[in-house]
């Protein structure tokens, strides 16, 4: 089970929910159990029985839905202060979704599905900040798809990079604190692997990113902003 004094839960806790919700930081300290996932580790994968669901301390894990044995889509992208897996949690059955660490090892705390319901029935003052973290993930989602519906690849990368640094932050030195591969950035906003390629080439040659050992520098971020308008 979590230790009281684990930092990460500390800081995340505190920069997300401040001093509000005390119910929903006594099931964490009751209930939450603290897990680590290593790159390319499930925390939970499509189709398993949704036994519990995870809320992110560390790291960053992409969420999505397997297209084929090949092929899978990114829905969304997960980091520190984030559920992941508590919808199908809440629904019962399977995960509709998996969720794979990306990056750095991820932290995250497991709740059991049971302990939460049992919990959520005898303090209902739970359902604010969780209904507040669902409806911010699926305003994500939502907003996003509308973007990319009615714009260029080129507008599509540009736009995901500069989500991608609000979100998750850049390191002092401006490089993306989340690292994804051309691969899962093509995923992400429904392009191939050659054609991320081929427009990262493009933005470095216009000084808009650097990329040094797969890991992308921001070097004009109101420029790239330009583009995805």
């Amino acid at each position: 089970m979590l230790a009281v004094d684990t930092p990460s839960f500390l800081a995340t806790y505190q920069q997300v929910f401040g001093g509000d919700y005390p119910e929903l930081y006594n099931l964490f300290i009751a209930e939450g159990d603290l897990k680590s996932f290593v790159k390319g580790r499930s925390l939970f994968r499509e189709g398993e029985d949704a036994e519990g669901f995870y809320w992110i301390l560390s790291g960053h894990a992409k969420v999505c839905k397997c297209l084929s044995t090949a092929e899978e889509h990114i829905l969304t992208l997960v980091g520190p202060g984030d559920f992941t897996g508590l919808t199908s949690c809440l629904n019962g059955g399977r995960y509709s979704k998996g969720c794979v660490a990306i990056g750095s090892t991820v932290q995250a705390l497991y709740i059991p599905r049971e302990a939460f319901l049992d919990w959520f029935r005898r303090h209902p003052g739970l359902s604010l900040p969780v209904l507040k973290q669902l409806e911010s993930k699926i305003d994500r989602i939502e907003n996003r798809a509308t973007y990319f519906m009615r714009k260029t690849i080129d507008q599509r990368l540009a736009h995901a990079l500069v989500i991608l640094g609000d979100k998750f932050g850049l390191s002092q030195d401006m490089y993306l604190n989340v690292k994804l591969s051309p691969q899962e950035l093509a995923s992400f906003i429904g392009t191939t692997r050659t054609t991320i390629y081929r427009i990262l080439k493009r933005f470095e040659e216009a000084h808009l990113i650097d990329i040094h050992n797969k890991r992308i520098k921001i070097l004009d971020g109101s420029a790239l902003q330009g583009i995805s308008a």
